[in-house]
């Protein structure tokens, strides 16, 4: 076989039927044709899983929880589980395509997103321009609707496992990356949890120190005078804020104020402006002083039902009291759900830690509502 005289017929049969490709791509930009395609192409995308066959968007409604970190994200997610209805995954890291590390360097391993993984996979462009590639024909494009697909994989996983009709998922990286999930899924719901970014700050550190490398199976790399601070305030919490000690380094602080100013905002702004009434803001705060109202506004913003019953059975399997075993309130450095309580930052901050946290992001504080 002369594989030049091959490639040069195929090329000369895509510019003969140049015609023929405007004429595909016309039809396809009809809102009608486009919408009619898609569901036969639902149909048709498929794969095997175990014996099961899972069908690419295969499911009513998508959502994406956003939020900063310590921000209530988790509590929200296993309620959601607890939902007959809906499928409620955690961190899937699907969004992000400059997500290569984490902006606070407590964590200093590897990361990525699924989106970043497909947008720099060398093979993928290699073999997209492919001379005798008949198959592809625009590469951000065809990236972009390759995304789409991947994510809805993972999401129609979570459908054939659960038989629920509302799949979601929930990760901290989302907060600044609702413009780039906007161009994959400009029809999904977002749900968006904002909490006083001091009280973010006070649980941040605790989350680090109970989950530092010095600990058997810890992730977080604070600095030596960072696990000082954490073993002196285990020691005597009481003398440790009686003396007007803080728990932050400044530089910490500053990173957590920094983060949490310019997440909020820009999750807020793009939000709002790209989803309209598909984004919906809650507040942490709100969420803890009237849990069934808040919770039953989440359930009718997605669709699903928000019987007094319902709202009920998914409270209760997901109450601090339940996870923590604890009652709301009581501290415990330990554990994942360390107190379930709004403004503990006041027992916490030094007039440093106020001030500092004051000039990074007074602003933005007032503008979600939040007092000195």
């Amino acid at each position: 076989m002369n594989l030049e005289r091959v490639v040069e017929r195929l090329r000369d049969y895509r510019l003969k039927n140049e015609r023929f490709d405007r004429l595909v791509g016309a039809v396809l930009s009809n809102e009608m044709a486009m919408r009619s395609a898609r569901a036969t192409l639902s149909v048709a995308r498929s794969v095997s899983r175990r014996g099961q066959t899972v069908a690419a968007g295969d499911y009513d409604t998508v959502f994406f929880v956003a939020g900063e970190m310590r921000s209530g994200t988790s509590w929200l997610r296993h309620s959601l589980s607890d939902h007959p209805e809906i499928a409620c995954g955690q961190e899937g890291s699907f969004f992000g395509r400059g997500y290569d590390h984490e902006e606070i360097p407590v964590y200093t391993g590897p990361v990525s997103s699924l989106t970043r993984a497909l947008a720099l996979s060398r093979e993928l462009k290699t073999w997209h321009a492919l001379p005798w590639n008949l198959w592809s024909d625009g590469y951000e494009e065809d990236l972009r609707n390759l995304c789409r697909l991947s994510v809805d994989y993972f999401l129609s996983k979570e459908v054939a496992r659960t038989g629920r009709r509302i799949v979601g998922d929930k990760s901290p990286q989302h907060t600044e990356n609702l413009d780039e999930i906007h161009e994959f899924y400009p029809d999904a719901r977002i749900i968006h949890i904002i909490r006083d970014g001091r009280d973010v700050a006070v649980s941040a550190m605790h989350h680090w120190w109970r989950l530092a490398k010095d600990r058997e199976g810890g992730v977080f790399d604070l600095t030596p005078e960072e696990l000082q601070i954490r073993d002196d305030y285990a020691e005597d919490r009481e003398r440790f804020l009686s003396e007007g000690r803080s728990i932050f380094t400044q530089e910490r602080l500053a990173q957590l104020a920094s983060r949490w100013d310019y997440r909020t905002g820009k999750g807020s702004h793009d939000g709002r402006t790209l989803y309209s009434d598909r984004y919906l803001e809650v507040r942490y705060e709100d969420l803890l002083v009237d849990t069934p109202a808040v919770f039953g506004g989440i359930l009718e913003f997605l669709g699903a039902s928000s019987e007094d019953r319902v709202i009920e059975r998914c409270l209760r399997s997901s109450s601090f009291e339940r996870a923590s075993s604890r009652k709301q309130g009581e501290e415990d450095s330990a554990s994942f759900f360390r107190k379930g309580v709004a403004g503990d930052w006041r027992d916490v901050f030094t007039q440093r830690d106020r001030g500092l946290y004051k000039d990074l992001a007074g602003g933005r504080l007032v503008e979600f509502g939040y007092a000195w």
